[in-house]
């Protein structure tokens, strides 16, 4: 029976989730990417059952294979992104001699300083950056080798960060929505002010103009993530450009922030919308 959650998520600062391949001074996205929470969640996994941190890489794939849904959206927050310079060690070889090294003459050539990407989340209430998300996964349990492990809220509040170890978040909320009373909703026109993807097998039609302000961006396909190792894996795939997917994203507008974004959508064939109390995410079937 498919199971779903409503995450509320509180953010210290912002996050560090950057689009990696572009150079060495990458942006970061808008909202953490979808494969950036499924390894959230399963960082949380791992730890809550005492797996080491490169087998817990290995419950990515089998989250994705049971995700049915997945949609974010701002509740007090404006994202904005800037790039910094950050003072690193550079691996590496040039002229002969293998970077880093303590050798006197060599040692300031030990350092780089790339300008790495950030998202500050800016309030527009004072208040700490929330938002809050929307997942719903097939069945209420993973399979891990030749164990079986349970989904549950436990899982969402032991989320302590979303993308790199400075981007700390802490969980305020989690609602657990058991399949009998999740709505779905098939061949038809729904609102929603969540994130939602497009194009790669989803067929789906926007009815008007959205209100408030919609951006897209690109994102490793969340539901196609098969292995995680060397030769696969959501960096590699983004790097060669294979197994993306277009995501529409909300936006809260700095000239009108009370108008909340709202997205009228006509679904077909294999898309399904998920609702609850009013909440409404896009995803399969």
């Amino acid at each position: 029976m498919s199971i779903g959650f409503i995450v509320d998520l509180e953010f210290a600062w912002g996050f560090q989730s950057r689009v990696v391949g572009l150079s060495k001074t990458s942006p970061s996205f808008y909202y953490p990417p979808p494969t950036v929470i499924l390894g959230g969640i399963a960082e949380s996994i791992a730890r809550k059952h005492e797996i080491g941190e490169n087998d817990g890489k290995k419950l990515i794939p089998e989250l994705s294979k049971n995700l049915l849904a997945i949609g974010i959206r701002p509740l007090n927050c404006i994202p904005i992104t800037y790039q910094a310079l950050n003072r690193i060690i550079a691996i590496r070889e040039a002229g002969g001699v293998r970077y880093p090294t303590p050798e006197p003459k060599y040692i300031l050539k030990s350092f780089d300083a790339p300008a790495r990407g950030h998202t500050i989340l800016s309030t527009v209430d004072g208040d700490t950056p929330q938002m809050k998300l929307f997942i719903v996964f097939k069945d209420d349990e993973i399979e891990f080798g030749e164990r079986k492990l349970k989904l549950s809220e436990d899982d969402f509040w032991r989320i302590h960060r979303l993308g790199s170890k400075e981007s700390l978040v802490s969980v305020s909320d989690v609602t657990r929505i058991d399949g009998r009373i999740l709505n779905e909703i098939r061949n038809a026109i729904t609102d929603t002010i969540y994130s939602f993807p497009t194009g790669r097998g989803f067929n789906i039609k926007i009815i008007g103009k959205p209100k408030g302000l919609w951006v897209e961006e690109e994102y490793i396909d969340p539901f196609r993530i098969e292995r995680y190792d060397e030769r696969e894996n959501p960096v590699v795939n983004y790097i060669l450009g294979r197994k993306l997917i277009k995501f529409k994203i909300p936006l809260i507008s700095v000239e009108d922030f009370v108008e909340k974004p709202v997205c009228r959508l006509e679904i077909q064939s294999n898309v399904v919308a998920y609702g609850y109390k009013g909440e409404v995410i896009i995803g399969y079937g």
